[in-house]
């Protein structure tokens, strides 16, 4: 039997696969730089990783493994010299690129091989065209998949354990793989190259599926996480609703109390006296005033509540609504949207020091049997979006940030929609919900 001899994937497809799984990741991320700057960066690290492998393959096999760990070093850096992530996001991305670029070129060379020798087929250009075929293919499969996880945010998830856990999956992967290119005699070697090939092939793909259940496992976590963050929010703004009856309750009662005090000072003879207790009183009673009455008793008392505390911050809250449009909403969805929106309103405008510009107004109504809320906000800092998401400006960025999603996802239920503008410093968070035929 005559066996054929053992071919290697020449390394410039190597270095190919390598830079095209980065540039994937790439394509997925916000750029450090941008324009032909850009453009430049890519096709030099394509030259530089080609070149670095071009030599590589003349070094003895001892320098392999020093070889290997130097191209890994070429893709980290240049993902992170052209995507805006963090060091652990650039590692996870480059286990990624490694591992799916050993994947597709090994199934390449295996096909190339297999038509090679069993086809004979020898003509110019053949291992050109395999290689856009399946390296092409490969890519746009990726990039699909890719997309959803993007999509969800898990780009921005990636810890140090994460990686670590990337990074030993892809050695484990790597060496088994690749023992036959170290030595023929050990359990998971292969002896002819149809078996080298094949091992590596299914190795490199067993890998890829490793790595992509460990990413369902993390969005499996971080949904978890952020329903249990977003159900907490949601019954934290129930209980505030709740004490916030309770507290308008007891205003109200005072509030009488007070009236009759006045009726009372008011028999003062002494006009001076008279004078300074009912400006005293009065300009106590500007706390129990601020109550509306929109025709939804929900509404009203966390409109009351808040605008309480937008006295006592110095902030201006004003407010045209017709509540009687909110009767199909929940009272628990009412507290959440605008117990969140209201929330981030006020932490945003605290931080203007000039308290003629702590400015929030809100309105509430019905158009082309749409209903319209609008919470409007006048803002100094500036603001960042990342996918069409606003990042959260506060330091604690894994612990907050859900009181958008949360109001995101409940107006989802009635089939509506939420955007937001930020034009002319103002914040602009505008949620357009269809109302029932039945409330009509």
């Amino acid at each position: 039997m005559i066996i054929e001899p053992l071919l290697d994937i020449p390394r410039i497809y190597t270095a190919i696969a390598e830079w095209a799984f980065c540039l994937l990741y790439i394509l997925y991320a916000k750029k450090r730089i941008k324009g032909f700057k850009l453009i430049m960066v890519i096709i030099g690290f394509l030259g530089l990783m080609v070149v670095h492998h071009h030599f590589a393959s003349m070094l003895p096999i001892a320098f392999w493994i020093p070889g290997m760990i130097f191209a890994v070093l070429l893709m980290l850096l240049f993902i992170y010299s052209t995507a805006d992530v963090n060091f652990y996001t650039a590692g996870y991305m480059v286990v990624q690129a490694f591992v799916l670029a050993e994947f597709a070129a090994s199934l390449y060379w295996q096909i190339y091989y297999f038509v090679y020798w069993s086809f004979n087929l020898r003509f110019i250009l053949l291992s050109e065209i395999l290689l856009v075929l399946f390296y092409g293919g490969v890519f746009l499969i990726v990039y699909v998949v890719e997309k959803r996880y993007r999509d969800k945010g898990l780009f921005t998830f990636v810890k140090q354990n994460d990686l670590l856990t990337y990074v030993g999956i892809a050695t484990i992967i790597f060496t088994i793989s690749n023992m036959s290119f170290i030595s023929t005699n050990t359990p998971l070697s292969g002896r002819y190259p149809p078996e080298i090939f094949y091992i590596r092939t299914l190795v490199d793909f067993a890998g890829i599926i490793i790595l992509y259940s460990q990413k369902e496992h993390k969005l499996v976590v971080n949904s978890n996480i952020e329903i249990n963050q977003m159900e907490n929010l949601l019954y934290k703004q129930y209980a505030q609703y709740a004490m916030s009856q309770e507290s308008i309750d007891l205003i109200n009662r005072k509030y009488h109390d007070l009236k009759n005090q006045i009726s009372i000072i008011r028999l003062e003879k002494n006009e001076e006296k008279k004078e300074r207790y009912l400006e005293e009183l009065e300009s106590d009673i500007k706390w129990y005033e601020a109550q509306y009455k929109t025709g939804n008793h929900v509404l009203d008392t966390l409109l009351t509540a808040k605008t309480m505390t937008c006295i006592e911050k110095n902030i201006n809250l004003t407010c045209i609504a017709n509540g009687e449009l909110l009767g199909f909403i929940s009272t628990m969805d009412l507290c959440s949207i605008f117990g969140n929106a209201l929330d981030n309103a006020i932490e945003s405008v605290m931080n203007i020091e000039d308290t003629e510009k702590r400015l929030i107004k809100i309105a509430i109504y019905s158009k082309n049997k749409l209903l319209l809320i609008r919470f409007e906000n006048y803002y100094v800092n500036p603001l960042s979006f990342r996918d069409g998401n606003l990042l959260t400006t506060k330091r604690e960025k894994g612990l907050h940030g859900y009181g958008l999603l949360s109001i995101k996802n409940i107006v989802g239920k009635y089939c509506g929609s939420v955007s937001i503008n930020t034009k002319n410093s103002w914040f602009r968070l505008v949620i357009l919900i269809p109302i029932p035929d039945s409330d009509k």
